[in-house]
C-alpha cells in the first residue's frame, strides 16, 4: 500500500513541475528575431517545455518500475521534496543532474538522480518550432504513510 501512496505523490508531482530562472541566458522576447546560433544556447524558458514521452500514464508506469524508497530513508523516518535541475537536449538526450533542494541525508537526493537518469529519452523543448535544449525542473516528492 506505502509504495502506491509513494507512487500517487510522484505522479501528482511530476505535472506541478515548473521552470524557474536559472544562470544562463533566457531568450523569451518575442520582438528579437532569433540567430541560428541562437537555438545552440540552454533555454531557461520556451515555447512548448521538455516532456517525457507518452502521456501521464508512461510516466506512472516508468516510476512503478524504477523508483524505490531508500532503505536508510524509511529506517530513519526522512521525507521531503526534492527538486532536481537537468537539461534535455535536441537529441532528447538528458544531461547536467543538478538538485536544487532537499533533504541531504537519507539517499533522497541520490534515488531521483538515479530515476531521471534511467528514464530514457525525453520530448525536447520547442522555440520557434525548433527542437533547443533546454532547463528542466523536476520535483519528487517522498513521503512515508504509517499503516
Amino acid at each position: 500500500m506505502r509504495p502506491l501512496l509513494i507512487l500517487c505523490f510522484l505522479y501528482i508531482t511530476f505535472f506541478a513541475t515548473a521552470q524557474e530562472k536559472t544562470k544562463t541566458r533566457i531568450f523569451n522576447d518575442s520582438s528579437k528575431k532569433l540567430e541560428a546560433d541562437d537555438y545552440d544556447q540552454t533555454f531557461t524558458k520556451t515555447e512548448i517545455e521538455a516532456s517525457y514521452p507518452g502521456d501521464s500514464t508512461a510516466w506512472a508506469k516508468f516510476l512503478g518500475k524504477t523508483f524505490r524508497y531508500p532503505d536508510e530513508a524509511i529506517s530513519r523516518n526522512i521525507q521531503g521534496v526534492v527538486i532536481v535541475q537537468f537539461i534535455v537536449n535536441k537529441d532528447s538526450t538528458t544531461s547536467d543532474f543538478l538538485v536544487v533542494s532537499g533533504p541531504k541525508k537519507g539517499g533522497l537526493r541520490e534515488e531521483a538522480i538515479r530515476v531521471i537518469q534511467l528514464s530514457g529519452k525525453w520530448a525536447p523543448a520547442i522555440q520557434n518550432g525548433r527542437q533547443v535544449r533546454a532547463y528542466k525542473l523536476l520535483p519528487f516528492t517522498f513521503k512515508l504513510f504509517k499503516g
